[in-house]
């Protein structure tokens, strides 16, 4: 027995050593260290482990490869990997997770998940080149209930849009905001202006960050492009308050 070998005095000394050795070896290893470990599981495997789910990465239904960010994959800061194309990630069940997919050239990707929920345990970007007309929903970008504020928890992914807009200099985007209103309480006109208010909001963040006002343009889809028109979960009243990109020039 574990208490057998270390004296009962000593047990705080020795499970502060623990926990020191656990925290160095969490922070100790770069993401890319951990995916070159998980690339090593045969993707040909028929039976996954419990937690495991295929990465997979293509356009126009042939293999392709992409960056990747995954925020959820450490509860403190997103896993990041480079020209993925497939693979088998181990990740934690019962936490939401937010997938961006980037590659120069290509639309913007991005997808809000709970592993659990998935209906097989496969995850698959398909990587569309940039054209007008395009639109895209950005699931990790959400916004305080009742506010135009930003979610702080949104800050991580709206990095990701800055990088893709420094990355395609040229596009140029209708910024549309989306609010929750599935109760109907509020007028259409109020819902109009609010989400036009947000959209507003995640341009002036993009233009404090340095991408030039003449490339957005601040629209509102008001209560009307509801995700769940009768949301239960949280989540789901805070996935119909978004923001959504269209391409207007490339």
């Amino acid at each position: 027995m574990l208490n057998q070998l270390v004296k009962r005095d000593q047990w705080p000394e020795f499970a502060l050593a623990i926990l020191a050795l656990s925290i160095l070896l969490l922070y100790g290893l770069p993401s890319s260290a951990q995916f070159q470990a998980e690339r090593a599981i045969n993707p040909n495997e028929t039976v996954l482990e419990y937690g495991s789910y295929r990465l997979s990465v293509a356009s126009n239904g042939a293999p392709d490869v992409c960056d990747i960010v995954l925020f959820g994959y450490h509860s403190r800061r997103p896993g990041r990997w480079l020209e993925v194309q497939d693979t088998v990630l181990r990740i934690v069940p019962h936490r939401r997770h937010t997938l961006i997919g980037n590659k120069t050239g290509c639309m913007f990707h991005s997808e809000t998940f709970y592993p659990d929920l998935l209906r097989e345990p496969n995850i698959k970007i398909n990587l569309r080149p940039i054209q007008v007309g395009q639109r895209t929903d950005i699931l990790g970008i959400h916004f305080i209930g009742n506010q135009s504020r930003l979610h702080p928890r949104s800050q991580g992914v709206a990095e990701e849009l800055l990088k893709w807009m420094q990355e395609n200099p040229t596009v140029k985007l209708d910024i549309i905001g989306h609010v929750n209103g599935a109760d109907g309480r509020k007028s259409r006109s109020f819902y109009r202006k609010a989400s036009i208010q947000r959209a507003g909001v995640m341009i002036q963040w993009l233009v404090d960050q340095g991408i030039a006002s003449s490339r957005l343009t601040a629209k509102g889809g008001g209560a009307e492009g509801l995700l769940f028109p009768d949301p239960i979960y949280a989540w789901q009243h805070e996935a119909n308050r978004r923001v959504e990109i269209e391409v207007t020039q490339y």
